[in-house]
């Protein structure tokens, strides 16, 4: 059956349904097309579910008779995460409306639009209606009407295809470690960026945010809660579409039972060894600490080969002093990941080397933590109990070594202080 056929027998179906909703729409919604002047015919009815199952049976299909759909409003340009994207449900499904200019409607807003000249597709697994203008194919209905988000887990949005594009709210998120002290974009109109929740057991969705978002620059929050957003996809990847960072309540306590405010964070993001008051001292051979990066991912790197053998090698990271006489339990925890044989690195904590600036007259304290194996593998260190070195000037270090004969390679990314 070609598209004209299946709109015949979609049209024939649904005639008696069609001449109902006439009626009724005809005589409890005119009073709402009047005042903008408008009078859009209404044609066959349809629902977003409708416009899913055209775009399976046809693929990308464009709309040459009149047909309507009613909505309401989920997401739109306030906030900036949206240009020319407005998300929009009824009881069937949601859908990605795509504007041919940005704005006019807006969340809450109940509404009836005229798709001739519209294209249903999908774009990466997303379910679009393209070309749609507010000024001439959209009737606002009412407005205020706005959706109750749908509770759901990371694990019931990635098995439920019929909950892509709707407001949703996941409970007990937390961004990531290595997200934390990030912003939620870079707002220097140059690109998006994804951010990474995840449960406590573990399940992860990426939070997609416009450089343009008007909240681009604004951090991440630290604690755990709740995030009320629009679920998304793009192509493999489930994403979550936030509307305003005021919809995320991440004010409770992380699944660790961190607070989530961090006395040190470095993460190297901002490609910089120094900012935030870290230096590095080299007691032997002339390595040196440097930000590598791997899948888009930065952190610090130390290696003593020169590209033909290793060099004798002692270099140190240092964190800038830290205030810890507030604290009851400070933790220490950061992620290394190493390759090929040599000295293990290792981890130290010193209440004396601020004043000293110098790591052979200091005193330094080894600290136990979990490294990585070989091949790279990223190892969390555990929590690092530093209760016992409360200072005014408490001082953590990593120092990397090697020999004439053999060297690992040792990256360490996610380095966090905090009371736990």
């Amino acid at each position: 059956m070609n598209m004209k056929d299946k709109m015949n027998s979609r049209s024939a179906f649904t005639l008696g349904l069609c001449l109902t909703a006439l009626v009724v729409f005809t005589s409890c919604e005119k009073e709402f097309d009047s005042p903008r002047g408008l009078n859009l015919a209404i044609g066959d009815t349809l629902t977003i579910a409708d416009l899913a199952q055209i775009y399976q049976d046809s693929g990308t299909y464009k709309f040459k008779k009149d047909f309507t759909f009613w909505a309401t409003v989920t997401a739109d340009k306030i906030g900036g995460n949206f240009y020319k994207n407005v998300f929009c449900e009824d009881s069937s499904a949601a859908v990605n409306m795509r504007t041919i200019a940005d704005g006019g409607l807006y969340v809450g807003d109940y509404f009836r639009v005229n798709l001739k000249g519209s294209t249903v597709s999908r774009y990466a697994g997303l379910l679009q209606l393209d070309s749609v203008d507010v000024d001439t194919q959209v009737i606002i209905q009412a407005t205020g009407q706005y959706i109750e988000p749908r509770v759901v887990t990371i694990n019931e949005l990635e098995s439920n295809s019929n909950l892509i594009g709707r407001i949703v709210a996941i409970e007990n998120l937390e961004f990531v470690d290595g997200d934390i002290g990030n912003t939620f974009a870079n707002p220097d109109g140059t690109s998006a960026q994804n951010r990474t929740v995840r449960d406590c057991d573990g399940n992860t969705i990426l939070v997609r945010t416009s450089d343009f978002a008007a909240f681009a620059g604004t951090p991440v929050p630290s604690g755990n809660g709740t995030l009320v957003a629009i679920a998304s996809v793009y192509n493999s990847d489930y994403q979550m579409l936030v509307r305003q960072p005021r919809e995320l309540s991440f004010d409770s306590l992380r699944c660790d039972g961190s607070t989530g405010e961090y006395l040190l964070v470095k993460n190297f993001e901002d490609l910089s060894m120094t900012s935030g008051g870290w230096t590095q001292q080299v007691v032997v051979g002339s390595d040196s600490w440097f930000v590598d990066d791997f899948g888009g991912n930065n952190f610090a790197k130390a290696t003593n080969y020169n590209g033909s053998g290793n060099d004798p090698s002692e270099v140190w990271l240092i964190s800038p002093a830290l205030d810890l006489t507030g604290t009851t339990n400070p933790t220490l925890r950061f992620m290394t990941m190493m390759n090929f044989a040599g000295p293990q690195l290792e981890t130290y904590v010193s209440t004396d080397y601020a004043s000293l600036n110098d790591v052979e007259s200091a005193t330094w304290n080894l600290m136990q933590a979990n490294y990585s194996p070989g091949g790279y593998a990223e190892t969390l260190s555990g929590p690092i109990d530093m209760t016992n070195f409360i200072s005014s000037s408490t001082t953590v270090a990593f120092r990397y070594t090697g020999t004439g004969s053999n060297g690992s390679t040792w990256e360490v990314d996610d380095i966090y202080v905090f009371d736990n």
